[in-house]
């Protein structure tokens, strides 16, 4: 069993990285995409620029399908689909 800590959870971001650089950096890149969007919707809420928000929920989807794709994990690669069809339907949605 893995030991819970700082240390333990640095050498496993290394080994996240080290085995799959293209990958890691990919998860990487749609975390932080999640976070701008859901930070959009914060600050303009009550009405925030959808457009620009569905922008970054669809490359973060993309770039996340990527990564659960190539991790073999069919659950999250599914649930991905399903997030990038409610994304483009809404961002479609938003351009009509």
């Amino acid at each position: 069993m893995a030991r819970i800590g700082r240390k333990s959870t640095l050498e496993w971001i290394k080994e996240d990285y080290s085995s799959n650089p293209k990958r890691f950096c990919a998860e990487v890149i749609g975390m932080a995409s999640n976070v701008v969007a859901a930070l959009i919707l914060m600050w303009y809420s009550p009405n925030p620029p959808m457009f620009i928000a569905y922008i970054f929920f669809l490359v973060a989807t993309c770039f996340l399908m990527y990564g659960a794709f190539s991790r073999r994990s069919f659950g999250f690669t599914v649930m991905y689909l399903v997030y990038l069809a409610i994304d483009g339907i809404g961002f479609i949605k938003t351009l009509i």
